[in-house]
C-alpha cells in the first residue's frame, strides 16, 4: 500500500513537471518566433499609416467665377485668378476646424464708357466633416461663413464689407512625410452690396498642406 501511493506520487510529480517544461519551452518558442516579433511591429506601423496630423496648413491657388457680374457690361471678364492660405484643427477623425483668407481676384467691364471693376477678398471660418477613401484619399464636405471685402471702382471706388455663408467639397491625397495635396469647389454666396453687383463667387483650387505629425 505505501509502495503503491510512493509510485502514484512519484509519477504525478513527474507528469506535472514534464508539463512545466513543455509549456515553458511552448511559450519561450512563441516569443522568439519570427510572427511573434513582427506582429506588434505590424500593429504599431498600421497604426502610424492610419494616424491624422492633428493640425495643419496650407496654401492654394485657383480660379474664380463671379456669377452675374457681366450683366449690363461691355468687354467684361468675370474669372480671374485666386489664391488662399488656410490653417486646420482635426476634432477627431472625421471632423476638422479650418480658418483661412481667400483673395478673388479682380474682375472688370465698360459701361457708358467707364471701366467698372470688383476686388474682393476674405476671412473665412468653416467646419469639415471628411470621409476616407482609402489609406491616402480623404474626400471631405464643408460649410462656413465668410467675412468678405469688396472694393468696386467706377468714377470713384467704394469698399463694403459683410458676412455670408459659404459651402464647398473636395479630396486630400496624402503623400507622406507630413504633405498632401488638395483639391476643391468652393461657393460664396452673395458678395457684395446690391448696389454695385452682390453675387456668388465659385473658386476652384489646388494647393497643398503641410502637417506637423
Amino acid at each position: 500500500m505505501t509502495i503503491s501511493k510512493v509510485s502514484y506520487k512519484a509519477r504525478y510529480l513527474a507528469g506535472y513537471t514534464l508539463l512545466v517544461l513543455t509549456g515553458n519551452v511552448f511559450v519561450e518558442a512563441s516569443a522568439n518566433s519570427a510572427f511573434a516579433k513582427s506582429a506588434p511591429m505590424a500593429a504599431i506601423n498600421g497604426g502610424q499609416n492610419n494616424a491624422k496630423a492633428p493640425n495643419y496648413l496650407g496654401a492654394s491657388i485657383g480660379s474664380t467665377t463671379t456669377d452675374g457680374f457681366c450683366n449690363g457690361l461691355a468687354a467684361c471678364e468675370s474669372t480671374d485668378k485666386s489664391w488662399k492660405a488656410f490653417a486646420g484643427v482635426r476634432m477627431n477623425d472625421n471632423i476638422v476646424l479650418e480658418s483661412g483668407y481667400v483673395d478673388f481676384g479682380t474682375q472688370s467691364g465698360m459701361a457708358n464708357g467707364v471701366t467698372i471693376s470688383q476686388q474682393a477678398s476674405a476671412f473665412t471660418a468653416t467646419a469639415l466633416a471628411g470621409v476616407p477613401v482609402n489609406d491616402q484619399i480623404e474626400a471631405f464636405g464643408k460649410a462656413g461663413i465668410a467675412r468678405w471685402s469688396v472694393e468696386n471702382t467706377a468714377t470713384a471706388t467704394t469698399e463694403t464689407t459683410g458676412t455670408d455663408v459659404l459651402i464647398g467639397a473636395g479630396a486630400d491625397y496624402d503623400f507622406g512625410n507630413n504633405m498632401g495635396v488638395r483639391a476643391e469647389w468652393e461657393r460664396y454666396k452673395d458678395v457684395g452690396s446690391d448696389a454695385t453687383h452682390n453675387n456668388d463667387i465659385d473658386l476652384l483650387s489646388l494647393g497643398f498642406i503641410f502637417s506637423s505629425l
